[in-house]
C-alpha cells in the first residue's frame, strides 16, 4: 500500500510538472478547465488490488485532458454552426422579400419566375389575376378577388402600389406584394374588409400584356366600353377624395370617347345614334372632371370643361350649378346668381340649388351693405369736417361784423348830437 501511495503521489507530482511546462510553452487554458482537470486527478483513488504500474497514471490523465479538449472543441464548433445557420436563415428570409422602393412601403416576394426581360411598359394593356387581403388575415379571408382583370399600366386602374409593382414584373410571373396604406387604400380603407391605415397583401399573377392599341384603330363600341370603364374608375377615385387620380382617369376616358372615326377598314362606319351616345358619355366625363377640378381649385380648367358641356347641352343643370360655383369662388356673384336662377327654373325642387342661391344672395347683400357703410363713412366724414371748418370762420365773421354796426350807430348818434348843438347855437 505504501508503494501504491508513493506511485500515486509521484503521478500527481509528474502531472503538476507537465501542467506547469505546458503553461510556460503554450498559451494557458482557462482557469476553470485547469481546476477541473486537477480536481479530477487528485480525487482519483486506485483500488488496493490494482496490479497496474505507477507509470500508467500519467497516460490516463493525458487521455482525460484530450477528451475534455475535444469536447470543448466540439461544443464550440456546434455553437458556430448554429450561429451560421441562424445568420443564413435570416439572410435567406431577407432575400425572399425585396424592398422595391427602398422605403419599405412595397415589399415583393416572387412565388413563380416569369419570362425573362418581358416587363410591360407604360399604358400597356395588362391582364392579371389577383387576391387582396389584410396582412394578418386568414388564408381565404379576401377583401377583393379578380381573374383576368384588364387594366392600363400607369393609368390609375388599380391602387398605386400594385400599379408600380406590375411595371417591375415579367410576363407569367406570380408574386406576393406587401403594400403599406399610403400606396394602398389610405385613410379610407376598403370597407368592410380593410380598415383605414391598413397594410394589405396582394397575390398577383401577370397573365399577359401587350402594347396599347391606338384609339383610332378601335371600333366605336370598343372605345365606348373602355372610356366608360375609365370614367367609372375616375368616379371611384373622386369618391375617395383622390382628385388628382380622378382627373387622370377622366382625361384618359376622353381619349377613348373622342368622336374620331376608326381608321380600321374592317370596322363599320358608326351610325348617328352611336356617335350621339359617344358624345353624351364624353359630356358626362367633362362634367365629372370639372367637379374634381373645382375641388382642386383649378377654376379656369374647370370652366373650359363646363363651357364645352353647355355648348352642347345649354340646359345641363349640373353644368350650370358647377359653373355658378366657379363664379362664386371668383367673387363674380351676380353672374353666379344668374346661372343659379336658370338652374332653378329647370330644377325648382332641387335643395342644393336653393341653398346655393340663398348663400350667394346673402353674400351679395353683405357686399352691398359693406359698400354703403364705406360710402357713408367716406362722404359723411368729409361733410362733417367741412362743417367743422366753416363754423369758426362764421363765428369770426359774425364777430367782425358786430364791430362796424356799433361804430356806425355811435357815429350817427354823435353826428345828430353835434347837429342839434350847432342848431341851438345858431338860432339862440
Amino acid at each position: 500500500m505504501a508503494a501504491i501511495d508513493e506511485g500515486k503521489q509521484a503521478s500527481a507530482e509528474l502531472l503538476r510538472q507537465e501542467t506547469k511546462a505546458m503553461k510556460e510553452e503554450e498559451e494557458p487554458q482557462s482557469l476553470e478547465s485547469e481546476k477541473l482537470i486537477l480536481e479530477s486527478i487528485s480525487s482519483e483513488k486506485l483500488p488496493l488490488n490494482d496490479n497496474s504500474s505507477p507509470a500508467g497514471s500519467p497516460d490516463l490523465a493525458d487521455e482525460e485532458t484530450e477528451s475534455t479538449r475535444d469536447s470543448n472543441s466540439t461544443e464550440r464548433e456546434a455553437g458556430n454552426e448554429s450561429d451560421n445557420l441562424e445568420e443564413n436563415e435570416a439572410a435567406e428570409l431577407k432575400e425572399e422579400w425585396q424592398d422595391i422602393l427602398g422605403s419599405g412601403v412595397i415589399m415583393k416576394k416572387v412565388l413563380k419566375e416569369g419570362q425573362p426581360d418581358s416587363r410591360p411598359s407604360r399604358s400597356s394593356r395588362c391582364v392579371i389575376n389577383y387576391t387582396c387581403k389584410l396582412e394578418e388575415a386568414h388564408e381565404d379571408d379576401f377583401a377583393d378577388v379578380a381573374d383576368n382583370y384588364e387594366l392600363g399600366l400607369g393609368e390609375g386602374d388599380v391602387v398605386q402600389g400594385l400599379d408600380v409593382a406590375l411595371g417591375l414584373m415579367n410576363s407569367s410571373e406570380r408574386c406576393l406584394l406587401k403594400i403599406g396604406p399610403r400606396l394602398a387604400f389610405g385613410d379610407r380603407g376598403l370597407p368592410p374588409k380593410i380598415p383605414a391605415g391598413a397594410t394589405v397583401l396582394f397575390d398577383v399573377e401577370l397573365v399577359s400584356h401587350q402594347p396599347d392599341t391606338a384609339c383610332e384603330e378601335l371600333s366605336v363600341q370598343e372605345r365606348q366600353k373602355i372610356g366608360n370603364k375609365k370614367r367609372e374608375r375616375g368616379n371611384w377615385w373622386y369618391q375617395r377624395g383622390e382628385n388628382t387620380l380622378a382627373v387622370q382617369c377622366y382625361r384618359r376616358a376622353l381619349d377613348y370617347l373622342d368622336e374620331v372615326e376608326s381608321e380600321n377598314p374592317e370596322h363599320q362606319k358608326p351610325t348617328d345614334a352611336e356617335l350621339q351616345r359617344l358624345l353624351e358619355d364624353r359630356l358626362k366625363v367633362l362634367n365629372n372632371m370639372a367637379s374634381a377640378q373645382i375641388k382642386m381649385q383649378l377654376y379656369d380648367q374647370a370652366l373650359i370643361s363646363l363651357q364645352t358641356v353647355l355648348r352642347c347641352q345649354p340646359d345641363n343643370v349640373k353644368a350650370l350649378f358647377r359653373k355658378a360655383k366657379i363664379h362664386s369662388a371668383k367673387n363674380d356673384l351676380p353672374q353666379a346668381l344668374r346661372l343659379l336662377e336658370k338652374a332653378r327654373t329647370l330644377e325648382p325642387e332641387d335643395p342644393h340649388i336653393a341653398k346655393e342661391i340663398a348663400s350667394v344672395t346673402a353674400q351679395i347683400n353683405k357686399q352691398k351693405n359693406s359698400e354703403r357703410e364705406y360710402a357713408r363713412r367716406m362722404f359723411g366724414n368729409n361733410s362733417a369736417s367741412s362743417t367743422d371748418k366753416k363754423a369758426p370762420e362764421n363765428k369770426k365773421k359774425s364777430e367782425n361784423t358786430k364791430v362796424p354796426v356799433w361804430a356806425t350807430l355811435g357815429a350817427t348818434f354823435a353826428l345828430g348830437l353835434a347837429g342839434l348843438v350847432a342848431y341851438k347855437l345858431k338860432y339862440a
